[in-house]
């Protein structure tokens, strides 16, 4: 198979680095990297999902990507402590945010909170990367609605316009960090239950315009594979986005 698009390549810090210092000189170190890659590039080539105190700092920065929040608050402008809501993270400069990430679902983040984030964040244009995935997988396939159910009941209430601006990240918690992560094969077929589940609520046209990722222990070795075989748009990666190197690498080597 064949990349259907520029892929998406996507990478979350979660809390590193250290220091506002440390996270600068990456950026200024990856948009060096950008601006003198051998290889042509398009003009963004890459999102990261930083640390929110962060994104003030770095989106001026990144000339050659996006900047956007590992997460948003479900609140409203009011008189809730703690957590940023869209339109204050989008004010700092990020532009896009990730949504139901499988760490933050650990925490005890319910479905009906997630589609609450969804909506917030879409009606604030900020691109809105979803993920999604099973815990563990059964021979039987139930996996598979339990993650098109997942799919329908956080957009059941999503008007088709903001769609657009909707990205899907599949990321099989069962396969992070172990020692047999998931293969293309089975990405794939999971790519066609989420797009199903999105054509039943948008229709087939719509749904198959939806950007679809790959996150699971991706490398440079294996991101190619997962672009071509897996079905997928691009890759949504954490540890290798956190080392300038491995990100870069996988970067030029995926366009």
């Amino acid at each position: 198979m064949n990349k259907r698009t520029t892929p998406l390549i996507v990478g979350n810090w979660k809390t590193t680095p250290a220091t506002k210092e440390e996270a600068v000189k990456f950026i200024k170190a990856l948009e060096k990297k950008c601006a003198t890659s051998k290889k042509k590039l398009p003009k963004k080539s890459y999102y990261l999902a930083v640390p929110s105190v962060f994104i003030a700092h770095l989106a001026p920065l990144a000339k050659h990507g996006y900047i956007g929040a590992q997460n948003v608050s479900g609140q409203s402008l009011g008189q809730t402590t703690g957590g940023e809501i869209p339109s204050q993270l989008s004010s700092a400069g990020a532009s896009f945010a990730i949504i139901g990430h499988s760490e933050v679902r650990k925490t005890g983040e319910t479905q009906e909170a997630r589609a609450i984030k969804v909506a917030l964040s879409l009606q604030q244009n900020l691109t809105t990367i979803f993920c999604v995935g099973e815990k563990t997988r059964d021979k039987e396939g139930s996996y598979l609605k339990e993650l098109e159910d997942d799919i329908r009941i956080s957009f059941t209430d999503i008007p088709r316009n903001l769609f657009s601006n909707l990205i899907i990240a599949y990321e099989p918690v069962w396969a992070i960090g172990s020692k047999t992560p998931a293969t293309p094969t089975e990405c794939f077929e999971v790519v066609i239950a989420l797009r199903r589940a999105i054509a039943s609520l948008i229709g087939i046209d719509y749904a198959k315009k939806v950007h679809i990722l790959y996150g699971g222990a991706v490398t440079k070795d294996t991101a190619t594979t997962f672009l071509e075989e897996g079905g997928v748009d691009g890759l949504l990666i954490g540890r290798s986005s956190q080392e300038i190197v491995a990100f870069f690498d996988i970067i030029t080597t995926t366009h």
